[in-house]
């Protein structure tokens, strides 16, 4: 264990990886060593659904304009799946995903946009949590007849995102649950107004996506609460960012220096002693 009054700005990351604490990592140890059961799809979609929907502490609205839902193997899957269709016909803007920039995106300024292009916006934004620029782009994206897909990969980490999905520019967004460790296990939702023909939309149908991913994801969504991160380490991420001067962010693993810098503290969350 890890006491907070030897704790050292060097002790953090600056990688952004998320908590690993005893709680998390022993789920994973059950899941693999107990017997576990499949869930069928639409028994996994309603589930799913209410759980990402039983956030106390952020306020999401508009769910009921997208009835069109499937099941996606992460937000990358939705970024890819979307990008794909469109030939990586898309924009982004700045503070995104560093995959983007991986496959070779750049992104677009407000102001700026091409008319037409699909914009993929990360919200919340892990380096802003609210895009402060966000009415201009969706005016912007009125005036351009520009389609708005939103990767929600935050909102899990997230306390105090206050979004209403339903303005006629976003046609899609998707939520997983990577950001509770659970990287080795990608599963999540995405919700479209209107069916399209794509990779989400085929392997979610025709059931080609692999059952022991989404009974994994039943799994954890039975033994992890919503909102988790900031009901068990809220009161510590005031107490770190006391010791060490920073500033909370949206996000109960991410903190900020005067200087603006991001940190994660998910690597010391859980050695902290209590």
């Amino acid at each position: 264990m890890l006491d907070i009054h030897n704790l050292q700005l060097s002790d953090l990351d600056q990688t952004l990886n998320p908590v690993h604490d005893e709680y998390l990592s022993g789920l994973k140890k059950t899941w693999y060593h107990d017997p576990q059961q499949s869930i069928d799809h639409d028994a996994f979609v309603d589930k799913a659904s209410a759980w990402f929907k039983s956030t106390k502490i952020n306020d999401l609205r508009g769910w009921e304009k997208f009835p069109c839902v499937d099941i996606i193997m992460g937000c990358t899957h939705f970024i890819e799946s979307l990008a794909s269709r469109n030939k990586w016909n898309i924009q982004i803007l700045e503070k995104e995903y560093a995959y983007y920039t991986v496959m070779g995106k750049r992104h677009t300024e407000p102001g700026n946009l091409q008319a037409g292009m699909p914009l993929i916006v990360s919200l919340p934004n892990y380096f802003y949590g609210d895009r402060p620029e966000w009415q201009a782009v969706l005016k912007e994206c009125e005036q351009k007849n520009i389609d708005i897909h939103i990767d929600c990969a935050w909102v899990t980490a997230a306390k105090g995102f206050h979004f209403d999905f339903d303005h006629p520019n976003i046609k899609s967004f998707a939520m997983s649950m990577s950001k509770y460790n659970f990287t080795w296990n990608r599963i999540g939702l995405r919700w479209s107004r209107q069916r399209t023909m794509d990779s989400c939309s085929l392997i979610s149908a025709q059931r080609k996506y692999n059952e022991l991913t989404t009974a994994c994801g039943s799994f954890m969504m039975d033994n992890i609460p919503r909102d988790y991160g900031w009901e068990k380490y809220g009161d510590t991420v005031e107490k770190i960012c006391s010791k060490l001067d920073l500033t909370p962010t949206m996000f109960f693993y991410l903190v900020k220096n005067k200087d603006n810098n991001l940190y994660s503290i998910g690597n010391v969350l859980g050695k902290i002693k209590q």
